[in-house]
């Protein structure tokens, strides 16, 4: 084959692969928009007629869906665990209530982007963390200490990493406090993959993750029976930054979900 031929059949591939990528964006927007409209229309039941008719008016459900395959794209849909994504359709179609009705509570916004981080931990951090452990030791005596402790029921008994256990364990690799066994297994776990290592120990990424555990809006607030607008929209913003800034905390955790374990 010559250099003519070899140049025509590469362009032919890639012509082919954009059929194919157009295809797989159009489909995976089209499943985007297909669970916002399902989840839409048991959302909006309870708001009054006049509230529903500007809800399909303003074509809110076709705003979410392109906002989420904009910011998020094709592959890292495909690579998102479904869960993650029905929350966070879920969590912006209770933001748009809110915003609606701001004498509601911020609970259910908070809730569902909640249940969003912690799949987002669970599948992309700490899965491989119990691989990472049961493949190079055997787990034995733990220290008398919280953070140990929960780190060998992690390991054991398929415990769940909270977003405030992770971000100790982050505080404390930051600052090179590493003393015990089992952190010091989460810290070279994390520094196996570089990828993992740069996004969690990111500075913005830290600071985001800082400002959103100190506000306690997933915890103390959350259970006080009230929150209210600004405090839901300013933790909206450090998690998913109005669909704009990739510095957010969701992207950040869906980028590790790239990396090849």
């Amino acid at each position: 084959m010559n250099l003519k031929e070899e140049n025509q059949k590469l362009r032919e591939q890639n012509e082919e692969l954009k059929k194919l990528l157009w295809v797989a964006k159009n489909w995976i927007e089209r499943e985007v928009k297909n669970s916002v409209v399902k989840r839409a229309k048991r959302k909006v039941g309870w708001l009054t007629a006049q509230s529903r008719d500007t809800f399909f008016n303003e074509n809110v459900e076709e705003i979410i869906t392109k906002r989420i395959a904009g910011f998020f794209g094709e592959m890292m849909i495909m690579n998102t665990p479904e869960w993650v994504i029905d929350n966070i359709i879920s969590a912006e179609l209770n933001y748009y209530n809110f915003k609606i009705n701001p004498i509601s509570d911020g609970f259910s916004v908070i809730s569902s982007y909640h249940k969003a981080i912690d799949i987002l931990i669970e599948e992309f951090i700490t899965k491989w963390f119990r691989s990472f452990v049961m493949k190079n030791w055997k787990p034995s005596w733990v220290e008398n200490n919280a953070l140990e402790k929960s780190l060998y029921s992690i390991i054991t008994k398929w415990y769940t990493l909270s977003i405030w256990r992770l971000y100790h364990l982050i505080s404390i690799i930051k600052k090179w406090e590493i003393i015990w066994e089992y952190t010091t297994k989460f810290s070279q776990y994390i520094k196996e993959f570089d990828y993992l290592w740069d996004v969690i120990l990111d500075k913005e990424f830290f600071d985001n993750f800082s400002q959103l555990v100190e506000s306690e809006v997933l915890w103390k607030k959350r259970h006080s029976g009230k929150i209210d607008f600004i405090q839901t929209r300013d933790m909206r913003q450090l998690l998913i930054w109005d669909f704009k800034d990739k510095k957010c905390l969701i992207y950040g955790l869906l980028e590790i979900g790239k990396s090849d374990f």
